[in-house]
């Protein structure tokens, strides 16, 4: 066979192998890929590409080694070859024919072979040499390999909140939620994440017998469990709670639900309730425990000596309080009972009591006890705009007193007590300075015409400067009150009223904005509010 490469250099075939001699001229001259292509497409199995674009690349001129004698590959040999090629995996099988035609072939002519029909990767070169054994031509010999892609990971979903056992409340038939059994509630806010999407895995590719990278297939992709009251963030990453509520699971969801409803009594198997929605007790509040709550409380049943806070909504209490210690109920937005005794009442909105009030203490913008045979007794009550009652005490009790106040001017009120605390403070706080003061002054006296030394003059001066730090809050302090004494003295229009649709029993205290009274006789279907000044009865 004709050496390729004399088409483009000089080129000898000695003893001890092949020599090739390039110019620079030669070089300069000849596309060095063109050669390549050549050889490459040539029949020659035992090509070392790299010495020969070395010695093609250097061009010294002179003749070099590129390897031994050219060892060509029998195109005649193809016939008794059989290959087998998937992207998995290459087979050979080899026709016995080949002995009798003198064509054996040898290792290096079947990887020669192998390469040149691209089969580059996962070749297992002890099979080759099994094939080549007589007693397996004729047989299909499995001779390379892939290596196979591996699927990606799968996505999951990291719960970022522990829904322990004790948290996992039992979902009924209608879709209600029975919290009777669970001792610790979930309470989410609104804008928290539930949980977290790990996302799929790319997986990692595979090769095929020819080299060729097999895309892998990713991890499966899993759907956030988010149910009612959830949302996903933007990028997909998180499930966000978007209205706070209790969080529980049903049908394989995550859902918020905004009211906590129990369907019990709050006693030692619940606790105390704290929740940041609504809450609905179907039983009784048992004695000693707390109920607070950012949205509306609702209690089917009693509340005895407890705490029921509702911070921005209402309190319902159906039965009604009976109060012992320290029972108190507090209602931003107003307080709804069936009766309530010896309890503390607080509200900004209207308190509403259906059958009675004994010996409470009430805070509230308006009072409405006006159903058949409903009393007050042994009250004080003090509302913003307006009383309308039924009865006011009996013949047994008839101490109640019932306050209609001006808040602006309360809160001035307020404020003056506190400059008045402030300004005895600051009294106190003058007496042993003004001592020093004085101790300072005899010293200074009885040197009269000597020099003050430097020590005792910095403490004169310390003395002084705190004299007049506290003597000028004194005066703020005074001044302020002053201020506020004038602004409690202006004349306010208080369109209130209390209103008394059946009896108001002697002794009873009525208190319009200051102005105060005292039933001596029984009164029947009054109203009291202010006119001109003074008490206007009608």
């Amino acid at each position: 066979m004709k050496n390729p490469l004399e088409q483009f250099f000089a080129v000898e075939d000695r003893a001890d192998g092949v020599y090739l001699k390039v110019s620079r001229l030669e070089r300069d001259s000849t596309d060095i890929n063109v050669v390549c292509r050549v050889l490459e497409q040539s029949t020659i199995m035992n090509l070392d590409l790299i010495r020969i674009k070395d010695v093609i690349q250097r061009a010294r001129g002179a003749f070099e080694k590129i390897g031994p004698l050219f060892e060509c590959f029998d195109t005649d040999l193809e016939k008794y070859l059989q290959l087998s090629i998937t992207p998995q995996s290459a087979a050979i099988r080899i026709n016995s024919a080949c002995i009798a035609a003198g064509k054996i072939p040898n290792e290096k002519m079947l990887r020669y072979y192998l390469n040149r029909n691209k089969v580059i990767f996962g070749v297992d070169y002890q099979k080759i040499c099994e094939a080549l054994n007589q007693n397996n031509f004729d047989k299909k010999n499995e001779i390379a390999t892939w290596v196979a892609p591996k699927k990606g990971g799968d996505a999951r979903i990291d719960l970022k909140i522990d829904l322990g056992k004790d948290v996992r409340p039992q979902v009924r038939e209608n879709g209600s939620v029975d919290y009777r059994e669970i001792h610790t509630f979930i309470s989410i806010a609104s804008g928290n994440v539930i949980a977290e999407k790990i996302p799929a895995q790319p997986g990692k590719p595979g090769t095929s017998v020819t080299g060729e990278p097999i895309a892998a297939e990713p991890g499966n992709d899993v759907s956030f469990p988010g149910g009612r009251n959830t949302e996903i963030s933007q990028d997909g990453r998180y499930l966000i709670a978007s209205k706070t509520g209790i969080l529980f699971q049903e049908g394989g969801l995550f859902h918020l639900k905004e009211l906590l409803q129990i369907e019990s009594d709050v006693n030692f198997s619940v606790g105390n309730i704290k929740y940041s929605g609504d809450v609905l007790i179907s039983g009784n509040v048992f004695p000693g425990f707390t109920v607070e709550a950012d949205g509306n409380v609702h209690i089917k049943g009693e509340l005895e000596a407890s705490r029921v806070i509702s911070r921005n909504g209402h309190v319902i209490i159906e039965k009604g309080i009976i109060g012992k210690n320290n029972t108190s109920v507090s209602g931003k937005c107003g307080i709804q009972v069936g009766f309530a005794q010896d309890a503390h009442l607080v509200t900004d909105g209207a308190l509403v009591v259906e059958k009675f009030l004994m010996h409470c203490e009430c805070v509230c913008k308006s009072l409405e006890i006006s159903g058949a045979n409903s009393a007050v007794v042994g009250c004080r009550i003090d509302a913003e705009v307006q009383m309308v009652i039924r009865n006011v005490g009996n013949e047994q009790d008839s101490s109640s007193r019932l306050h209609l106040f001006d808040k602006t001017k309360l809160a001035i009120a307020e404020k003056i007590k506190e400059l008045e605390a402030l300004e005895s403070k600051l009294e106190t706080e003058l007496e042993p300075i003004q001592k020093q003061l004085r101790t300072k002054a005899a010293l200074v006296k009885r040197a009269a015409g000597e020099e003050i030394s430097e020590r005792i003059r910095d403490e004169v001066k310390k003395w002084v400067d705190a004299y007049n730090t506290i003597t000028n809050k004194i005066k703020y302090v005074k001044q302020k009150q002053e201020e506020l004494g004038v602004e409690l003295k202006k004349p306010v229009n208080n369109p209130g009223s209390i209103k008394i649709m059946g009896n108001v029993f002697p002794g009873t205290e009525i208190d319009l904005y200051g102005l105060k009274m005292v039933t001596d006789q029984v009164l029947v279907n009054k109203s009291f509010h202010l006119k001109e000044n003074s008490i206007l009865i009608q």
